[in-house]
């Protein structure tokens, strides 16, 4: 059986989410709060550097976590470029725990690749005694 599914993940676990930052070699701070260029202050539980140097949050909601940028003042392609980088932080979250939940459901990863258009498609297996 096949199938195929585009996520758009719900942030819920920090520890996975930091711990797919440090996969991409991104730096990240447990902290309070994040000061922005238009002067305002957000209160977030950690904070990382996008593709662009500036400081991101991570603010914990409701249903789970959304991400602070500060876009202010970027040019079209700065704002492009920061939301390609957080995006590929949030397929990395997600990859991670797609993962953990087919492993202990009792899947192997197969093979796994990196599509031109940057998804990722992953077969896995599982064999039933």
């Amino acid at each position: 059986m096949s199938s195929e599914a585009d996520i758009t993940p719900l942030i819920l676990d920090l520890f996975e989410f930091l711990n797919a930052l440090g996969d991409l070699k991104r730096a990240s701070k447990r902290c309070e709060s994040l000061k922005t260029s238009d002067g305002r202050t957000h209160k977030v539980e950690a904070t990382f550097q996008d593709a662009l140097g500036r400081e991101a949050g991570l603010q914990k909601t409701e249903k789970g976590y959304t991400i602070i940028t500060d876009c202010h003042g970027l040019t079209p392609e700065e704002q492009k470029k920061q939301s390609e980088s957080v995006h590929e932080i949030i397929q990395r979250y997600a990859q991670k725990k797609v993962l953990k939940q087919l492993l202990a459901e009792g899947y192997v990863v197969a093979e796994e690749q990196k599509q031109q258009d940057g998804s990722i498609k992953m077969l896995v297996r599982k064999w039933n005694a």
